[in-house]
């Protein structure tokens, strides 16, 4: 024995003994920092992949680069659902040249793939004899690890789109095959027509028939667009597309690139269907790429002046400031997005901003209507699409959302009184502002002023204040406030220098949670204090800071507010409800300018 097995013996520990496939580790008494160590490793699971139609009005590039993230996955085999070539032809040079093409990217993967013939491949007797010639068998089946898979040919009368069939001989061969291989723990179909939604499909309904009573699982391709559906005691998958035409309108839609990704285990096969741009290598961000876009960010790429206004009459010229302020060009597209309310138009669409230097961009506000009042004007958003090669290896193209919209001018009060900090809104003070959220509480703000001091307050309505200082401060009441003293271009978009306090309600003994206060300079005082009706926040800080911010005399600020309410005592859960005055900064929603307001 060992000296070092000694000591841990006479520690109370021991060594948990495995097997080259187990877990070696070291084990204590009492509790051990892992949920189990039964390994996820059953000889009989394994994975592969399904990929689906590639053609029917195919979009060259995607079939390709779904291959290369096969490869990064290593599935044991792929499997295919039919529609690899456009077909529709009987130029036998066509389509040679067309299945040479295709065998060109199946000879990249590092792993078997299993033909499955559609529409598209064989469309016609003369498909069907260069197929054979090829490929030998339209159907045929194959088993591993105690699981049969079946590929099927929907195509065997070449009776084109929507008319599939399984023809009698290939019946005879299906239930041959099933009848030989009875025992089997899972049987996976593959054929490009779904069959079960088509009329007349021959011997189809019989197929189903034989499948009825054995665990199974059906994949086929053909629509573009992806359901799934629980049939015959079995899932019958229709699969999206790997390349094929497509509107590409998202998940809803089950429209969208994708490779399945099917692990068969002792419950059964368990699908993952993975998004083909979900799906990168290792370099998918690098030290370069990180320090790249950080620059980028940090660099006030996009400047503009918010407008404000009272009544929206009429055109506005306003201008738009692009900076490249990187050691490397950028390009630049703006591409302008519907507003119901508010076009808005730029002399330019694309440019080239050279090495650290600025571009000057034209653009208007046009109104949809004539003397709307801003308050119900809705915001129209505009992106600009930053794109740089950083290097032979890597291109960024990264969008930059903005939302424009006229405001309305906001001013803060100046008050003679002094401010105090206890809890209780000063006498004087209106509260003018706020919303209502999402749990029918009220909050209502002001923002006040006199020759010191700025005074920022805000009144909650909430019938039951949770406060528990033993846990987070997220898992009880709290209120936010960010704000930024930065000149109003500076600040009207996503500032980076900005304040967040943070804070929980002082109720009961128990002193309030703050987070950000580190961030503030020492003379800021602030507090958070339970009432009849709900509970109060105040803060108060000296108006130097916003000179010196500013560079002088200062003239505004901007300000936002987040909510947190919970309803229910801290031990017992329930998902905490955030609620947002304004659209949150560095957000797709936020409106440039939001939540500004200026010295009296």
């Amino acid at each position: 024995m060992s000296r070092l097995f000694f000591i841990l013996f006479l520690s109370g520990s021991f060594f948990l003994h495995a097997q080259n496939d187990e877990v070696s580790i070291v084990k204590m008494d009492g509790p051990n920092p892992w949920s189990s160590l039964e390994v996820n490793n059953n000889p009989d699971q394994f994975q592969f992949i399904v990929v689906t139609d590639r053609t029917g009005g195919h979009r060259p590039g995607v079939f390709e680069e779904a291959v290369q993230k096969i490869n990064l996955l290593q599935p044991e085999f792929v499997m295919s659902v039919g529609d690899l070539i456009e077909g529709y032809t009987e130029d036998t040079t066509i389509l040679n040249s067309e299945w040479d093409e295709f065998t060109g990217f199946i000879d990249q993967l590092e792993m078997p793939f299993f033909y499955v013939p559609g529409n598209h491949d064989l469309t016609n007797p003369v498909q069907g004899v260069e197929y054979e010639k090829r490929f030998g068998r339209t159907y045929y089946h194959f088993t591993y690890k105690d699981v049969l898979f079946l590929c099927l040919n929907s195509e065997d009368q070449f009776r084109g789109a929507g008319r599939g069939t399984i023809s009698e001989p290939q019946f005879n061969y299906i239930r041959e095959t099933l009848m030989a291989n009875q025992e089997v723990r899972h049987t996976f179909v593959f054929l490009h027509q779904p069959l079960w939604i088509q009329d007349d499909p021959k011997y189809w309904p019989q197929v189903e028939d034989l499948l009825k009573d054995r665990p199974h699982t059906v994949f086929a391709g053909h629509y573009h667009h992806y359901v799934k559906r629980e049939r015959n005691n079995g899932r019958y998958i229709m699969l999206a597309t790997t390349g094929g035409g497509s509107r590409l309108r998202g998940r809803d839609f089950g429209e969208f690139d994708h490779v399945a990704w099917v692990t068969m285990t002792a419950a059964g096969p368990v699908v993952a269907n993975l998004w083909l741009k979900g799906i990168w290598d290792e370099n998918v961000s690098t030290e370069e790429t990180e320090t790249f876009i950080n620059d980028l960010f940090s660099s006030n790429l996009v400047e503009i002046e918010p407008c404000f206004s009272d009544q929206f009459s009429g055109e506005h010229d306003f201008k738009i400031k692009l900076s490249n302020n990187l050691d490397i060009p950028v390009d630049i597209k703006i591409e302008e997005g519907f507003g119901w309310d508010v076009w808005i138009t730029a002399d330019a669409d694309s440019l080239r901003l050279n090495p650290n230097s600025v571009e000057w961009v034209n653009a208007k506000f046009i109104p949809r209507k004539n003397n709307t009042p801003v308050s119900q004007l809705r915001a129209t958003p505009v992106r600009f699409v930053v794109s740089a090669e950083l290097s032979d290896e890597a291109y960024l193209e990264i969008p930059v959302p903005v939302n424009l919209k006229p405001l309305t001018k906001k001013y803060i009060p100046f008050t003679d009184q002094e401010f105090k900090v206890d809890g209780a809104p000063d006498d004087g003070i209106t509260l003018s502002e706020g919303f209502e959220t999402t749990t029918d509480n009220t909050m209502r703000f002001a923002v006040y002023q006199n020759k010191t001091h700025l005074y920022i307050t805000a009144q909650v309505e909430d019938d039951l204040v949770v406060v528990d200082t033993s846990t987070s401060i997220t898992r009880q009441d709290n209120i936010g406030l960010s704000l930024s003293f930065l000149p109003p271009v500076k600040s009207a978009l996503a500032p980076v220098d900005n304040y967040y306090l943070r804070m929980t309600v002082e109720k009961g003994g128990h002193m309030s949670l703050v987070s950000g206060a580190q961030s503030l300079p020492d003379d800021w005082k602030y507090t958070c204090k339970e009432t009849d009706s709900g509970f109060n926040f105040e803060l108060v800080l000296p108006l130097h800071y916003l000179d010196d911010l500013q560079g002088g005399h200062w003239q505004s600020l901007r300000l936002n507010w987040t909510l947190d309410d919970l309803d229910v005592p801290s031990d017992q859960w329930q998902e905490i409800e955030r609620n947002i005055y304004l659209p949150s900064w560095g957000s797709d929603e936020e409106i440039l300018g939001s939540g500004m307001y200026f010295r009296e």
